[in-house]
C-alpha cells in the first residue's frame, strides 16, 4: 500500500542502520523518489560505507533533492543521521 502524501513533500527517514528505513521507503514510495545517503556515498566514492565520502555525498543528495522539490516532486531522504 502506497501512502497518500501530496506532491512537493519532503520526507526524511532517520534512524539506526538496519532499522528498516530503506525497506519502508521502497515499500511506500516510488524508487525514483528515494534518495539514500548510502547510494550517494557509493556514487562519489564507489563504496556505500565510506563515511569519509559523506560530505560530498550529501552535497550531491541535497542538489538532487532541491531539483526534485523545485519540480514539485515528492522527495524521500533515507539517511542514518541528521
Amino acid at each position: 500500500m502506497k501512502l497518500a502524501i501530496p506532491d512537493m513533500s519532503l520526507v526524511v527517514l532517520i534512524g539506526a542502520s538496519g532499522s528498516g528505513k530503506s525497506t519502508f521507503a521502497h515499500r511506500h514510495f516510488p524508487s525514483t523518489a528515494v534518495l539514500s545517503s548510502d547510494y550517494f556515498r557509493g556514487l562519489v566514492s564507489d563504496d556505500e560505507t565510506d563515511q569519509a565520502a559523506s560530505v560530498d555525498a550529501f552535497d550531491v543528495l541535497h542538489y538532487v533533492a532541491g531539483k526534485r522539490l523545485a519540480a514539485g516532486r515528492i522527495t524521500v531522504v533515507d539517511a542514518t543521521n541528521v
